[in-house]
């Protein structure tokens, strides 16, 4: 397997290759940090607070391994009675929730050696997402397939089905997608952009849409510290009316 090297600061960067085999390796973590005012109560996630200003403490780590890669996140919501309003059964307010998830995926590319490359489809993985998260004791455990894909103006463009099962919900479906967009340049400035994508089918909730989109600024040349905005949006089904928050953040990010 051809080896390519990324640092870590300039992920967005890197080349976008048509096998499994030739595609790069790398390893980074990111330590984030972001503030927004409009954290409106959410009893499924439990992240609003009474004043609604809420500051996300995030850590990040991505890398790639023989058989395919992983990513891990952790992250701490800080505020004012954090998850008390409007939460749900089983939820209670604190100064603090957390959540903690991990995305193992074993490319069938790497694994066997053969290419799964067809049309814009460049490798197909075995995903799992395992959830964990402090607010009502939630816990999900999801598994499935993963696609990678070549556009244009992307450089890592994912998308995947996958089984889910929640403490609170028969199995049900999780469609997931991350995506980075290749840098472009402002004035001499570059930006990017990314989203996590994240809908799922529940019992009571009907479809829920979780998303967070991502406008970066490259504060330096090489990218490793990055300032921008993060629009979180949830949407479900809720005491039947249905449930919608924009939650604009001013974001700081260091890629270590």
């Amino acid at each position: 397997m051809k080896k390519v090297l990324i640092p870590a600061a300039v992920l967005c960067g890197f080349p976008v290759f048509s096998y499994a085999a030739d595609y790069p390796e790398f390893n980074f973590n990111v330590l984030s940090v972001m503030a927004t005012g409009n954290s409106k109560a959410d009893p499924i996630l439990g992240t609003g607070t009474s004043d609604k200003n809420l500051t996300t403490y995030q850590f990040e780590h991505f890398s790639t391994f023989k058989y395919g890669d992983i990513y891990l996140d952790a992250e701490v919501y800080k505020g004012d009675d954090v998850g008390g309003e409007g939460a749900a059964s089983g939820g209670s307010g604190k100064s603090s929730q957390s959540l903690l998830v991990a995305n193992p995926r074993l490319s069938l590319g790497k694994m066997t050696g053969k290419s799964f490359a067809y049309g814009p489809v460049t490798d197909v993985s075995l995903i799992a997402r395992w959830e964990d998260a402090s607010y009502a004791d939630f816990r999900s455990r999801n598994y499935g397939l993963s696609l990678n894909f070549d556009v244009p103006g992307f450089v890592y463009f994912e998308s995947g089905l996958l089984r889910r099962t929640t403490n609170y919900n028969d199995p049900n479906w999780l469609w997931r997608s991350y995506l980075i967009s290749k840098p472009w340049e402002i004035a001499g400035q570059q930006f990017n952009f990314t989203l996590l994508s994240l809908i799922n089918g529940t019992d009571h909730n009907g479809t829920e849409y979780f998303t967070r989109p991502e406008v970066l600024w490259h504060v330096d040349k090489a990218g490793s510290f990055q300032l921008g905005v993060r629009v979180e949006t949830h949407h479900y089904d809720i005491g039947g009316d249905r449930y919608g928050r924009i939650s604009p953040n001013i974001i700081f990010k260091w890629f270590m």
